[in-house]
């Protein structure tokens, strides 16, 4: 059975002691945003949920090396990434395909001092091997010769939801999301301390089970052969 924002709602109610849906302190919209704070600004730091390992494709076009990060397709809806990118020709010749893994940077002093400054006219154009991720921005080294597709893995954020009726990506995050989001709610307003160390206690089982169902997922994969 599918389950809903709606269903979110009613277990934050419980948790938090607040059933009146007129009460200006508790109104659906006042939980709603509650809830949307919570998946979007601290759910995805909080735990990385299998569900949500995804991966990111950039179009690299020849002679450009730098792209800036926000608008690159699909960039703003990963919270992080890894260093697991790997790059190829977008029209292989033939039936050969060659995969590359880039090396990541973070640091453009490292890049740089490896590269050059202001040097752009008199490097050779080639097959990508280096990006560096720094200022909101991607800066390829070798300046790409060709047209290549970047696949560049890590996770992405949960969207915002528009109500009740939305369904939520996958079902048991339902009672996670309540309690995160009610204990969000019960440190801005007056909640007993008897219930908001209910809530507490119930988010971090709710969490430990979250986790336990990541990790299993996780071990379930093959590894690769080592020979």
């Amino acid at each position: 059975m599918s389950q809903s924002v709606s269903d979110v709602l009613r277990i934050m109610r419980l948790a938090i002691g607040r059933r009146s849906e007129v009460d200006p302190d508790s109104t659906p919209d006042v939980l709603l945003g509650y809830i949307n704070d919570f998946v979007t600004l601290k759910m995805p730091n909080d735990i990385k949920l299998f569900e949500q390992w995804s991966t990111m494709e950039i179009t690299l076009t020849q002679g450009v090396d730098v792209y800036p990060f926000p608008s690159t397709s699909g960039a703003e809806d990963f919270v992080n990434l890894n260093n697991e990118v790997l790059c190829s020709l977008q029209a292989p010749v033939g039936s050969s395909v060659s995969w590359t893994r880039l090396q990541v940077y973070q640091d453009p002093g490292e890049f740089y001092g490896y590269w050059g400054v202001n040097n752009e006219d008199v490097l050779i154009e080639g097959f990508p091997t280096q990006v560096l991720y720094y200022d909101r921005q991607l800066v390829f080294r070798t300046i790409p010769n060709d047209t290549y597709k970047i696949y560049w893995y890590g996770y992405k954020r949960v969207g915002e939801y528009d109500g009740g009726e939305d369904e939520l990506q996958t079902d048991y995050w339902m009672r996670y999301i309540a309690y995160g989001a009610a204990r969000d709610y019960a440190r801005d307003y007056n909640i007993s301390p008897e219930r908001k160390a209910n809530i507490d206690r119930t988010f971090t089982d709710e969490r430990m089970l979250l986790a336990t169902q990541t990790h299993v997922q996780i071990t379930k994969q093959r590894c690769l052969p080592r020979f």
